[in-house]
């Protein structure tokens, strides 16, 4: 289908989900050994500032090996001249490297229709060692049938603690901040690495080793088998491992046999990065950002608003709701927070919002399908939701 990217960056991503940032959902295969920390993307998420790469970018080969380590001998972690004989050891030692000194990843995702570009997503990482302070940043842009486009921007800031996301879309621009629930690894891999480097190993096989600046770069090729397991290969990949294990530059293309191709690159901009610095735009975050809302319970006469978590709603907050295409409205007295309010419309066709639930003969019928949302008194979103009984 030619639609855009969602970007949720954990997924900053932000980067939740990103989203996060990136097409399928964050890797929950993880190797054996992990860092401890923080959080992931959701693909995320990215900000409307463009992803900046290294100006440091890996040094280019100076030299192939004229007499290749015998077949037994390690290459890299996990790597000999007969291909990924150890995909955990190889994964461990990535993720090893990387959040030991700090890092600098660019990836991108080209969705393709038909041989024209459909979708892209840009995404540039920093961490410092440990990978608790993190930055997240990129852009997707996607066209639909008629070739109009759009663009979102995702940007994710974390610390040890927290993560705050920014997403900008249509002239709007609207924040988050949520506790940081998942390990700073997450933010490492990208949605099809993981799973192509431990499912599809033995399909591997060394095509090089050269010598870049005195460090030993295996390069590896492989054909898989990933849409519809039917024994044909609609997969290729690229990887290039230094002999530390780290995964400097990793290319995917995979063909859905339908028209649509989804070719993704993984760079390792640098190894070795101090924390990055804290983006100007957590100046701009309201006091609402953390506010999260759900409706619990929605029935013929009333759908119940309920305040989970974070700041609370603030007072002229404007409350919608939007039942048999018609619209209601009405505007909190008082903030919102630790509680519940039952919405229902009155035989005046007034939008009510109350502690208790209305008697049956007291509200008009709501229709099958409704739409709660809640607005700052700015006019900036801060809960949306449609529901169906």
């Amino acid at each position: 289908m030619r639609g855009a990217f969602a970007v949720t960056f954990a997924a900053v991503v932000v980067l939740a989900g990103c989203s996060g940032f990136f097409g399928d959902a964050p890797e929950t295969t993880t190797p054996t050994e992990t860092a401890s920390g923080g959080v992931p993307p959701t693909e995320t998420a990215a900000v409307t500032e463009t992803a900046t790469p290294s100006q440091t970018p890996p040094p280019t080969p100076t030299a192939t090996e004229t007499e290749p380590p015998d077949g037994e001998q390690q290459l890299a972690p996990g790597v000999t001249r007969e291909g990924i004989v150890n995909p955990v050891e190889l994964m461990s030692a990535h993720q090893r490297e990387l959040l030991a000194a700090g890092y600098e990843i660019n990836q991108t995702v080209v969705s393709t229709y038909n041989g024209s570009v459909s979708n892209r997503l840009v995404v540039h990482t920093t961490a410092g060692p440990g990978g608790e302070i993190a930055y997240q940043n990129g852009t997707s842009s996607g066209y639909d049938a008629d070739g109009n486009e759009t663009v979102t921007g995702n940007a994710m800031w974390l610390n040890a603690t927290a993560m705050v996301t920014r997403h900008v879309e249509a002239g709007s621009t609207t924040y988050r901040v949520q506790p940081r629930l998942y390990p700073p690894e997450s933010l490492i891999w990208y949605s099809g690495l993981q799973r192509d480097i431990q499912f599809a190993a033995d399909d591997y096989e060394v095509t090089s080793v050269d010598q870049r600046d005195g460090v030993r770069v295996v390069t590896l090729e492989a054909a898989i088998d990933r849409v519809d397991d039917d024994d044909i290969d609609d997969t290729t990949s690229t990887l290039q491992i230094d002999e530390n294990g780290v995964i400097r530059d990793a290319e995917t293309e995979v063909n859905y046999g339908t028209g649509n191709v989804y070719h993704t690159d993984y760079a390792v901009e640098r190894v070795g990065s101090e924390p990055p610095a804290r983006p100007a735009w957590l100046d701009a975050v309201p006091p609402s950002a953390s506010l999260e809302m759900d409706v619990f319970r929605f029935d013929e006469t009333s759908a119940e608003l309920v305040h989970t978590h974070g700041d609370a709603a603030p007072a002229g907050s404007i409350v919608t709701v939007v039942s048999n295409g018609t619209l209601y409205e009405a505007t909190l007295d008082e903030p919102f927070r630790d509680g519940t309010l039952s919405l229902w419309i009155d035989a005046d066709d007034t939008l009510r919002m109350t502690s208790e639930r209305p008697s049956s003969d007291a509200a008009r019928e709501l229709g099958p399908v409704v739409t709660v949302t809640v607005r700052a008194p700015d006019g900036g979103e801060l809960f949306s939701t449609s529901l169906a009984r």
